[in-house]
């Protein structure tokens, strides 16, 4: 009988503890990509003025794409500096998932 709520209390662990390990895309945008796109995702930072960085918020072409499109577009940036290409799949997936919500606003 004491075995039915040890599994539970094993699964709620594992799933809480596998949801503390996700990356945090606003986080890593905000580290990473802010100092051009802007915490907004507007690209109203000195550096994304003088680099004409697009804007992510609200674009309707970001909207369209897929995450899995965004984060090859991240990937495959040549303007993007190395800090962002070294990042992580898991990281970068999470990023596109993020500046698909700014896309949206």
């Amino acid at each position: 009988m004491m075995v039915r709520p040890l599994v539970g209390i094993v699964t709620l662990l594992l799933v809480s503890g596998s949801a503390a390990w996700a990356a945090d895309g606003a986080a890593i945008f905000n580290a990473q990509c802010a100092k051009c796109h802007g915490d907004t995702g507007k690209s109203d930072t000195t550096i994304g003025k003088a680099m004409k960085v697009p804007a992510l918020a609200g674009d309707p072409n970001v909207q369209k794409m897929s995450d899995a499109d965004v984060a090859a577009r991240i990937k495959g940036n040549a303007k993007h500096p190395p800090t962002v290409k070294s990042l992580s799949d898991d990281d970068i997936n999470a990023v596109a998932a993020y500046v698909k919500q700014l896309a949206g606003k």
